[in-house]
């Protein structure tokens, strides 16, 4: 059992029984669903821990046995939030992609992801609280792994020569990955003077092709 903290096995000895496993791992999940649910709706200072432990059904008390506060439990959300948008990224099947497809397909699947899972865009950008939490998002074990993706495709281009010889693998993936989170967060605000349309999708899907390939 994962739980985020070790006290919460020492407050209950029988968590380790197969049965209390499931059902405590069972709680957790409906936690962190919930969580999901009332920091996309409301914004981290917005949430109370009350109103997530009301919508997963559990006693304030049972909520801090599994996180020691809001904020670990918003760091946990995130995270996973996160994970699950780099798994959208990755593509279907690799080897039958070109570095270049898989470039542009990986552009489409994140901006597919954060308009039908608006809650990444939303806790990075809409609350001025979540300073702190932007910080941490940065750190390797979050952000890292889109920028390892993207690279990789990258240097598969370069090995194959569909991409630039010259080209700097490291700084075309961060700046690819800062295009690719701008237009997701484009994907799920909607906002009439920033518009993500087709034509425009496709303007950047050639613009970073256009980058990178092999003259």
């Amino acid at each position: 059992m994962n739980l985020d903290h070790s006290e919460s096995t020492a407050e209950d000895p029988q968590a380790a029984l197969p049965g209390r496993q499931d059902q405590s791992q069972q709680r957790r999940a409906r936690i962190l669903d919930a969580a999901r649910e009332c920091f996309g709706q409301d914004g981290y200072a917005g949430a109370t821990v009350a109103r997530i432990a009301q919508e997963a059904g559990v006693s304030n008390g049972l909520l801090y046995q599994f996180f020691r506060n809001k904020e670990r439990l918003f760091a946990v959300v995130l995270k996973d939030v996160v994970r699950d948008w780099v798994r959208a990224m990755v593509p279907r099947s690799r080897e039958s992609e070109t570095p270049a497809q898989a470039l542009e397909g990986m552009f489409r699947r994140s901006v597919d992801f954060c308009r039908s899972t608006p809650l990444l865009p939303a806790l990075l950008s809409r609350d001025p609280a979540l300073q702190l939490q932007r910080i941490q998002m940065a750190s390797a074990d979050r952000i890292e792994p889109h920028r390892r993706l993207v690279a990789s495709i990258l240097q598969a281009g370069v090995t194959s020569g569909e991409f630039r010889g010259d080209l700097d693998v490291r700084s075309a993936a961060d700046l690819i990955c800062q295009l690719q989170s701008d237009y997701s967060r484009r994907a799920y605000a909607d906002d009439p003077r920033f518009p993500l349309t087709p034509a425009i999708i496709e303007t950047a899907v050639r613009f970073i092709h256009d980058a990178v390939r092999a003259r």
